[in-house]
């Protein structure tokens, strides 16, 4: 097989295309020589996942080498050409007769998709918990204003309470008010009433007073003729003439009217007959008070 022309010294940056394998991935021909040994140390788990999905037959096929093989394209995207004598060519990855850097590739592709799925999942995961965890603090806000608004209510139906009870209390106090206003016209009428009779009283006391010294002026010359049983009489005669029909009792007649009943105002028992009497013998009301005027 002719050899490879020699390339000239020089060192060439070309683009190139992502990078399928890593470095550590491409073996030399020391390498691929210990690959017939140790064939599971070197590929691990992805020749093992291999030959559990491509069973092989009793008989192994020889490795293949050829020392001339265009080397792949770097990674790195830098070209170094040598002489003839010191280049390193590279071999493509085989085992079994069988190109690896298509499987290698399969791999890599099944680690980027496993490893999208879960950046997926644990963003889906990610989401879900904020959204649960925003339920949560919108739960627990909600509550907190139910609380706070239950309260207000329960403080403006207290209040509520209070303003119509001290509506009530403010009612039931104009009404007393009227009560005793009207009772203390009524209080004030009687006794208005009861000074204009006491007045009448008074000065019927005086014009009788009067008339008495007046009399006992126009007598005094027949009284020293007269013996004591004569004066007896005259005394007699002046207490018959000084209760007169007007002002006697209404009950018994005899003694002078000195209790005036309440509650139509009328000046007609006396002393001894007012406790005995439940209603006025001038208009036949019922006694609901006396009033005992002292006319001496």
């Amino acid at each position: 097989m002719p050899s490879p022309s020699p390339l000239p010294p020089t060192m060439a940056v070309e683009a190139h295309h992502l990078r399928v394998l890593a470095p550590q991935f491409i073996p030399n021909s020391r390498e691929l020589g210990k690959a017939t040994e140790n064939s599971s140390a070197m590929l691990g788990d992805v020749q093992t996942r291999f030959f559990m999905s491509n069973p092989l037959s009793g008989q192994v096929a020889p490795l293949v080498y050829n020392p001339v093989v265009t080397a792949a394209p770097s990674e790195s995207s830098l070209t170094v050409a040598v002489s003839a004598g010191k280049k390193r060519t590279r071999e493509s990855v085989s085992f079994l007769g069988e190109d690896l850097s298509s499987l290698f590739q399969n791999q890599m592709a099944e680690l980027d998709r496993v490893l999208a799925d879960h950046t997926e999942r644990m963003r889906t995961e990610h989401s879900e918990r904020r959204r649960r965890f925003s339920r949560q603090l919108a739960a627990v806000f909600e509550d907190g204003v139910r609380k706070r608004l239950q309260a207000k209510e329960q403080e403006i139906e207290r209040v509520k309470k209070l303003n119509w009870a001290l509506e009530e209390r403010v009612r039931t106090l104009f009404v007393e008010n009227q009560i005793w206003r009207e009772l203390a016209q009524t209080n004030e009428a009687t006794a208005n009433l009861l000074r204009t009779n006491l007045e009448q009283v008074l000065a019927a006391q005086v014009s009788f007073k009067d008339e008495q010294r007046q009399g006992c002026d126009v007598d005094a010359g027949a009284g020293d003729a007269e013996s004591c049983c004569c004066g007896e009489k005259d005394d007699r005669k002046t207490v018959a003439l000084a209760i007169t029909p007007q002002r006697a009792c209404r009950c018994c007649g005899q003694k002078e009217a000195t209790v005036l009943l309440l509650a139509c105002r009328h000046l007609c028992l006396c002393a001894g007959c007012a406790p005995a009497t439940h209603s006025c013998p001038v208009c036949n009301c019922n006694k609901s008070g006396s009033v005992f005027i002292n006319l001496s």
